[in-house]
């Protein structure tokens, strides 16, 4: 893999290991991780929604292998062989629940490969598993610019801007301070273009990024206003940048194409463990 191909889940990998003391940096890789699409070698094609992974004993521990590219999986494969492309928070999932004290060893033909133990998996399941924040009928009183320290912002508006990357229909992003009727003062992430459907699962994505984000404590609301009040909204606050939503069209044309894989299991029905 080239570094013109270096996927951000490999860069995150790089600067984990650089930087191995760095919270921060481990962050961000357990937050790429969660959103990244990866590819597990199986023993077998997925049978009756049954995922048999390839399990190898390494000095270490017993290990699922996972690649942040088909191409990467191919390379160290070198041949043709069954796999599984997967959202890493479904894999982290499965690998946490499955009883069988498997870890995670992912990228391990990189210099910058990562072995998650059993208890790391656990972690990150717990972590992702965090609920959305509660629906409320809260009135605004009015808003004003970010009142955070700038360490916290440091921390958070990356954690928020790559988690949300990539989302369909968002067009725009703030965050803001509130000033709420009932006499409360705190920050609100305010997100527009989302249809309605989409609202539950997207605050949720930010509970994930908070808890991810390397900030001990905190509460951050989400509001989905319409055209008018965001732009209200967006003169005082903060605008981020995540990474707009791209269809794969790489991944629809080539699905299928290596003899006894399994590409693009649908993330909402994942297959079982065994």
């Amino acid at each position: 893999m080239t570094s013109a191909e270096t996927t951000a889940l490999e860069q995150a990998l790089q600067a984990m290991s650089e930087r191995p003391d760095d919270t921060t940096a481990r962050l961000a890789f357990h937050a790429e991780l969660s959103r990244t699409e990866v590819f597990v070698l199986l023993e077998s094609e997925v049978d009756d929604g049954v995922m048999v992974p390839q399990v190898f004993d390494l000095p270490e521990a017993r290990a699922v292998l996972a690649f942040d590219g088909e191409m990467r999986l191919a390379g160290f494969a070198g041949t043709a062989v069954a796999y599984a492309a997967l959202p890493g928070r479904v894999l982290v999932a499965m690998l946490a629940d499955s009883g069988e004290g498997l870890s995670l060893l992912l990228n391990p033909d990189s210099p910058h490969a990562a072995l998650l133990a059993p208890e790391a998996l656990d972690w990150l399941t717990q972590t992702l598993a965090a609920p959305a924040p509660p629906s409320t009928q809260a009135v605004p009183l009015g808003f004003f610019a970010p009142d955070l320290p700038a360490g916290v912002l440091a921390l958070l508006v990356p954690a928020l801007e790559r988690r949300l990357s990539g989302t369909p229909g968002l067009t725009g992003v703030v965050l803001v301070g509130v000033a709420w009727q009932d006499g409360g003062r705190g920050h609100v992430l305010a997100l527009a273009g989302l249809p309605e459907v989409a609202e539950a699962a997207t605050a949720r994505a930010v509970a994930e990024a908070l808890a991810l984000s390397g900030i001990e404590a905190g509460a951050l609301d989400v509001i989905f206003p319409a055209v008018a009040p965001m732009a209200r909204i967006a003169a005082h606050g903060l605008a981020l940048s995540p990474a707009p939503h791209m269809p794969d069209a790489d991944q629809i044309v080539t699905q299928g194409q290596t003899a006894g894989a399994n590409p693009g299991l649908d993330p909402t029905r994942p297959p079982r463990l065994r």
